[in-house]
């Protein structure tokens, strides 16, 4: 019987020293945790934010995800981030802009974790700020609206009144101008990131005025896109370039997030315990916004126009370098005076050519 026992526990001893280093093997490399404020599957925002999420996970090995969706801008987000927490999340993107004060909280109580916020303006020791540089990215899309549109009619519906949308308007019309003088941007704001029936109202009221492209700055473009496309219209897309799937005959292009490179780099940061806070911005050239693939009708000559726009913005082009006049004819920026930076987010003013009030 003693021979038996010790067989036993050898045999035992034998099994845990084997299962061991499987354990240890199947401890994440980094646990990352993300909310989003609505569906993955929205075709804009939050897919972009998901799409990004899943290429840091592809690129770094042994990284757990662990992530929830249609997360509220409330104190909610706070209680499903702390969880994050619990759950042993080193990293956390809080992906919505209203969930930067929650997360700021959570922060403060784990300075051992740490946080990238996009689209806000508060930093701290564990708490970094990122988002794309999306006015001078609309210069080139404007150009293929300019080339494409039949009735010099293109419609822009808008969220939300702030100065960064507004500047997004101005260099796509600007854009547009530069080939095609007779263009018009006519802008409707919906007051609302996500509201699909006033996006579907807003879509319909600017065809019925003789728009021939819709495009817009919203959370999901899936309901304008799809609007445009059931009446016969084009529609250019914003925030993921998947939306080009909602729209097989009316596709020209669209602009999208493309927040893989930067995430994957955040997350190695926090790995290699080099992780700093910082406020960045990044555009086409630096891999964080790219160019939707173009729709089957879009000839390649305009193609051509839209990728030399590009290739100058990464070779410091800047759209935004006076002489510049409102829509009252009042010059907003003066010869030889250029916007960036800050100043992006201080439009309250539209450029010549666009119909609407900013205001």
């Amino acid at each position: 019987m003693k021979t038996l026992k010790c067989i036993a526990v050898t045999v035992l001893l034998a099994a845990c020293i084997a299962v061991a280093p499987a354990i240890a093997q199947d401890k994440p490399t980094l646990i990352v945790g993300a909310i989003y404020v609505g569906s993955v599957n929205d075709f804009g925002y939050n897919r972009s934010m998901k799409d990004g999420l899943e290429e840091m996970k592809k690129n770094i090995p042994g990284l757990k995800l662990i992530e929830a969706e249609n997360v509220p801008e409330t104190a909610e987000s706070e209680r499903v981030m702390e969880n994050m927490v619990q759950q042993g999340a080193k990293l956390i993107f809080p992906t919505s802009f209203g969930h930067m004060d929650f997360a700021l909280n959570v922060a403060k109580r784990h300075p051992d974790v740490f946080f990238y916020h996009p689209g806000g303006y508060k930093v701290a020791p564990n708490f970094g700020n990122f988002f794309g540089n999306t006015q001078t990215a609309w210069y080139p899309i404007g150009i293929a609206a300019g080339k494409m549109t039949k009735s010099n009619k293109v419609g822009f519906i808008v969220g939300q009144p702030i100065g960064y949308a507004l500047g997004n308007v101005n260099a796509f019309e600007m854009g547009a101008r530069s080939v095609n003088p007779k263009v018009q941007t006519i802008v409707v704001v919906v007051n609302s990131w996500s509201d699909k029936s006033k996006e579907a109202a807003a879509a319909n009221a600017l065809l019925d005025q003789g728009c021939d492209i819709l495009t817009m700055h919203v959370d999901s473009p899936a309901t304008i896109i799809q609007t445009a496309e059931a009446r016969g219209a084009m529609s250019i897309g914003f925030q993921s370039i998947e939306s080009r799937k909602l729209a097989p005959k009316g596709w020209i292009t669209g602009l999208g997030f493309t927040w893989g490179k930067f995430m994957t780099q955040t997350a190695q940061s926090v790995i290699n315990g080099t992780f700093k806070p910082g406020f960045v911005r990044q555009g086409i050239a630096e891999g964080m916004m790219a160019v939707a693939p173009f729709g089957p009708s879009v000839p390649a000559d305009t193609q051509k126009l839209v990728n030399d726009s590009v290739a100058s913005l990464d070779k410091g082009f800047n759209p935004f370098t006076g002489p510049i006049m409102d829509n009252k004819g009042v010059v907003r920026i003066a010869k030889g005076e250029s916007w960036g930076g800050d100043k992006m987010g201080d439009f309250d003013w539209f450029v010549e050519g666009v119909i609407g009030q900013a205001k």
